[in-house]
């Protein structure tokens, strides 16, 4: 009867330790969970900035590609624009008549680096050059804590590192610039002769149109009172519309530019300036309140000067120029 006792106490103890022992073994279960989960979540994060940061330099060499400066191409990934900007203009130049202008890129390219902050440009050099090198958390760092994690706490640890993974300081930020882009591809020519059309019709009753009129082949045109000094000032505000085109400064839409050329034109008509001064002195660059002209000197030939009349016409007016003299009826 004293054995029973015994044997029922060493029966509880197997109990108790096979209880301790799948504790334990659910402890280590939900550790390796844990662990697992963490590792793969750590990865995951660095698989994607690695992503990240070769997407962004494959960007920036693109950028490079088609002719904008290195420090411009960093300074557009900084703002976000490079990415749809590169689309754009890869579309474009599947066009060889909108290809991209090299020039043009190159004037965009320092009117970026005016705008960029000099300690944001060396924080993206410096990212640039380092690769991303300057993360906190790096992998190797990470396995560690995972590993080492036994208990709750350092587990914890393990987990703040993993949501400390961010990249390091990465490319600095910066507001979207406020540029033109237009300028850097070529203007297609049905563009351009839709432009001088636009500036033409605009400026038509202001410089001497005598109507719309067709050809024998039905082309309608616009005839002129002065058809030369009016091609000559059409010809002049196209050009001034096509470099303001190319501005990387422009703000607004081009159609504003073709208002401009109007208010222009306006102002030196109402101030009774003649369409063959606005033609040959005018320059579209120009203040109209500030152009200084030399004035068109009129010449007037007597009716007794002039050639083309019959010796009877000219005695007449000599006759009628004494008359008015005599009784000072001069006009």
């Amino acid at each position: 009867m004293a054995l029973m006792p015994l044997v029922m106490l060493g029966g509880a103890a197997a109990e108790y330790n096979k209880e301790v022992e799948r504790k334990r073994q659910q402890a280590a279960d939900i550790l390796l969970a844990q662990q697992k989960y963490l590792m793969e979540t750590g990865l995951q994060k660095f698989q994607a900035i690695k992503k990240s940061e070769k997407e962004s330099k494959a960007r920036v060499s693109k950028g490079v590609t088609l002719g904008f400066d290195r420090k411009a191409a960093l300074a557009l990934e900084m703002s976000g624009q490079l990415d749809s900007l590169i689309t754009r203009l890869d579309k474009l130049n599947e066009n060889p008549k909108t290809r991209v202008i090299n020039t043009e890129v190159k004037k965009v390219s320092k009117a970026i680096l005016e705008n960029v902050p000099p300690e944001k440009m060396a924080q993206a050099m410096e990212y640039a050059l380092d690769s991303g090198a300057g993360q906190e958390v790096t992998a190797e760092k990470l396995i560690n804590a995972i590993f080492s994690a036994t208990t709750p706490s350092e587990v914890g640890e393990a987990a703040s590192m993993v949501g400390d993974i961010s990249g390091g300081e990465g490319l600095p930020s910066i507001a979207p610039f406020g540029l033109n882009f237009a300028g850097i591809t070529n203007l297609p020519e049905s563009e351009v002769k839709e432009a001088r059309a636009l500036i033409e019709s605009r400026l038509a009753p202001l410089i001497g149109s005598e109507g719309v009129m067709n050809t024998s082949s039905g082309e309608s045109f616009i005839k002129f009172t002065n058809p030369t000094a009016a091609g000559l000032i059409v010809d002049k505000a196209l050009q001034y519309y096509l470099n303001k085109r190319t501005d990387p400064y422009l703000s607004g839409d081009l159609t504003k530019v073709s208002t401009e050329i109007f208010n222009n034109i306006k102002t030196l008509v109402s101030d009774e300036v003649d369409i063959d001064t606005i033609a040959n002195q005018y320059e579209f660059n120009t203040d109209p309140s500030t152009f200084d002209y030399t004035t068109k000197v009129k010449t007037f030939t007597l009716p007794s000067e002039r050639k083309d009349i019959s010796d009877e016409e000219k005695l007449f007016n000599e006759s009628k120029q004494q008359f008015i003299e005599k009784f000072n009826l001069g006009t």
